[in-house]
């Protein structure tokens, strides 16, 4: 782990969960929303791209870990007193919030004008406004759809100077152990308790079912700075390998034996075995052309997540044009596919406009935070400090 909370791997892990959600959501587009009839022989690329929505347990971990790393090296240090948490929840709001609301209100004005205003649900986009959408089905993808990990990311913070104390007083293992214990427990509840459709389906994302992921992110930073213990197997590669291919094929057996209650929890696992072994074989010098470009998109990987699905939905009608062209009729190719991977290039150069002129701005206010939570006066005369440059990760 290089000073400063800095690593070239974390980026390169975040870039890498980034660019999986973005591949899975086009593939939802070009297979569930615009699909021609040749796509149904290509159903297997469906199925494999889909499992890009496992970038969103790995940003739990990766989450976990960061938010907690600064104040793990605290503690290693002799520091022992609590967070200043005023100052924490500040930061936290102008690192994520303003850009959030940047980003819906892009995505409001893109639906009104691919599907008209009337067609925005207004009482969906305030509960989105407010992070209190994923509690209800009529709410729960409002005009952004991948926002509903951002309210359970706000759970978590309320929730951090719990586990804080936690660890505190039962020690890291001991905290882990509770909280994978109310994890398991609410999800065994919802599991067997009959709910009502409309809170049944979002109650699976409220922070308790995915509490553990986010703390064994804060476990491995408690390790990466010597706090706490753990098997060397811990940062094999072959052990993640294990672990995340146990979860995939759980795929195919969650509903059938009851083992959904099992399946993130076991992703969470997974994913922190991942972030020890990169943690462990980061290596100094530079990355490869294919690394560098990863950390590179993992240094706007905030942005990236915010505004990439409401760009593919706004490109969702032309790609249904384009598509059902006759000139393409009888290519057993999966065009709509083809047309709606077309756009990423254009999804990721609005994000990084995004990062360059909304997200790092708040980045920067967030850092003139006090202990107290109020913003200190900008000195005059003293000059910003840079982007991050490609490659450098930002952990608070």
């Amino acid at each position: 782990m290089a000073a400063g909370g800095r690593s070239e791997r974390i980026d390169q892990l975040r870039g890498s969960a980034a660019l999986a959600v973005v591949v899975c959501h086009f593939s939802v587009s070009a297979f569930q929303q615009v699909p021609r009839a040749e796509s149904g022989a290509w159903s297997w690329l469906h199925l494999v791209l889909g499992f890009g929505y496992l970038g969103v347990p790995l940003f739990f971990v990766i989450s976990g870990f960061c938010i907690h790393l600064p104040q793990a090296r605290a503690l290693a240090a002799g520091a022992g007193a609590a967070p200043a948490w005023p100052r924490f929840f500040a930061r936290r709001f102008w690192r994520l919030y303003p850009p959030y609301l940047a980003a819906l209100a892009v995505a409001l004005v893109l639906a009104s004008l691919v599907d008209g205003p009337a067609l925005v649900s207004w009482c969906a986009v305030a509960a989105q406004a407010f992070l209190v959408h994923t509690f209800h089905t009529a709410t729960f993808d409002g005009v952004n759809p991948p926002a509903w990990t951002l309210a359970v990311e706000a759970q978590f913070y309320l929730a951090y100077p719990l586990v804080f104390r936690l660890m505190a007083r039962r020690g890291v293992i001991g905290a882990l152990m509770l909280v994978l214990g109310a994890t398991m427990g609410y999800r065994m509840a919802v599991h067997a308790i009959p709910l009502p459709q409309v809170i049944g389906g979002p109650a699976w994302e409220l922070f308790l079912a995915r509490w553990f992921e986010w703390v064994l992110g804060a476990v491995v930073a408690e390790w990466a700075v010597g706090r706490v213990a753990l098997p060397r197997a811990v940062s094999a590669p072959w052990l993640a390998t294990v672990v995340l291919g146990l979860g995939v094929w759980l795929e195919w057996h969650t509903w059938h034996y009851g083992l959904y209650v099992v399946k993130e929890p076991l992703y969470g696992i997974a994913f922190a075995l991942v972030l020890c072994s990169a943690l462990t074989h980061e290596r100094e010098g530079a990355a490869s052309a294919t690394g560098r470009y990863l950390a590179g998109v993992g240094v706007y990987s905030y942005s990236l997540y915010l505004l990439h699905r409401p760009i593919q939905l706004a490109f969702e009608p032309l790609v249904r044009h384009l598509a059902e062209w006759p000139r393409f009729a009888g290519y057993r190719i999966p065009l709509s596919l083809l047309i709606m991977a077309a756009t990423t290039p254009v999804v990721l150069w609005a994000a990084r406009v995004f990062y360059r002129y909304c997200e790092l701005p708040c980045i920067r206010r967030g850092e003139r935070t006090k202990p107290d939570g109020s913003l200190a006066p900008r000195r005059p005369g003293v000059a910003q400090s840079p982007a991050p440059a490609i490659g450098r990760s930002r952990t608070g």
